[in-house]
């Protein structure tokens, strides 16, 4: 079976950042600026903009995604002190404790029943 970290680093995670560069692009921020940014090279941009990088998850479907990334790119373009690593990852972690990403899980693990599954809820708890 794949497990739950798997799903996170392969797909959710990618696809997050993705999402990530688009708001930022749509604030009118600059390749390069979004980049610096990111930490990652302006062809990583470009890749995530035309969805050549993160593109194997559509997390923009996923109820509550849109805003909660919403929020981080506001805050980055505010120049907020904060972690961008570790939001992202908060926000991942978040989403599988919602067991937003069982849809996913399944597909790449047919005998995945997210009925029963409890894994990311326990993993993932939100305290």
């Amino acid at each position: 079976m794949r497990s739950p970290f798997y799903v996170a680093d392969r797909y959710l995670i990618p696809s997050l950042y993705r999402l990530l560069t688009i708001k930022l692009k749509e604030r009118g921020l600059l390749e390069i600026e979004i980049a610096e940014m990111l930490g990652v090279s302006v062809a990583a941009v470009s890749r995530y903009l035309k969805s050549k990088r993160g593109s194997l998850l559509r997390v923009e479907e996923i109820e509550g995604t849109d805003e909660l990334i919403s929020r981080l790119a506001d805050a980055l373009i505010n120049g907020d002190k904060l972690n961008l690593d570790e939001e992202v990852h908060w926000i991942a972690s978040r989403l599988m404790a919602d067991k937003k990403i069982c849809g996913l899980h399944r597909e790449l693990y047919s005998k995945l029943d997210p009925s029963s599954c409890n894994t990311c809820v326990r993993i993932f708890r939100r305290t």
